[in-house]
C-alpha cells in the first residue's frame, strides 16, 4: 500500500522533485507530492506521517480528508492500493531528503507542467482549496 499527501497552504499544495536517487526506476527529475509505501503492520495514517517526515521534516497536523484510493497494476501478480489524502502540516518548514532536490508550492489552476503520475494529475484536477 502507498500514501500521498496533498499539503493545502493557504490554497497552494506542496510538489517536490524526484532526485537522481530514482534513475533507476525511471521516475527521477519528475515533480511529485510527498508520500510512498508503508511497512507491513503500520497504519496508512502512520505511514503518512513517516514519509512526511522523512521526505520533507514536515509533521502531520490534520488529514482533512481522503481525496483518491486507488489501484496501481504493477504486473499480472501484483498491484498497489494507493491513498491521497488531504492534510495540513504544524509548520511549513521543510527540510528535504535525499530522495528531492527541488520545491515548490504551487496553486492547482498555476500548474503549467506536466505531471507523470495520472494519479496525481486526477487529484490536482478535482482540488478546490
Amino acid at each position: 500500500m502507498g500514501v500521498k499527501a496533498v499539503i493545502n497552504n493557504d490554497g497552494k499544495i506542496l510538489f517536490i522533485k524526484r532526485s537522481d536517487k530514482y534513475k533507476e526506476d525511471n521516475i527521477h527529475g519528475i515533480w511529485d507530492i510527498p508520500g510512498g509505501r508503508i511497512n507491513y503492520g503500520e497504519e496508512p495514517i502512520d505511514g503518512l506521517r513517516r514519509e512526511l517526515l522523512e521526505e520533507t521534516g514536515l509533521e502531520l497536523d490534520q488529514v482533512k480528508q481522503i481525496l483518491d484510493a486507488s489501484t496501481i497494476y504493477k504486473d499480472d501478480e501484483k498491484h498497489i492500493v494507493r491513498i491521497t489524502y488531504l492534510c495540513t502540516v504544524k509548520d511549513i518548514q521543510i527540510n528535504m531528503s535525499e530522495e528531492h532536490t527541488e520545491l515548490m508550492w504551487i496553486h492547482p489552476n498555476e500548474i503549467d507542467f506536466k505531471l507523470k503520475d495520472h494519479l496525481i494529475e486526477k487529484v490536482v484536477q478535482r482540488l478546490t482549496l
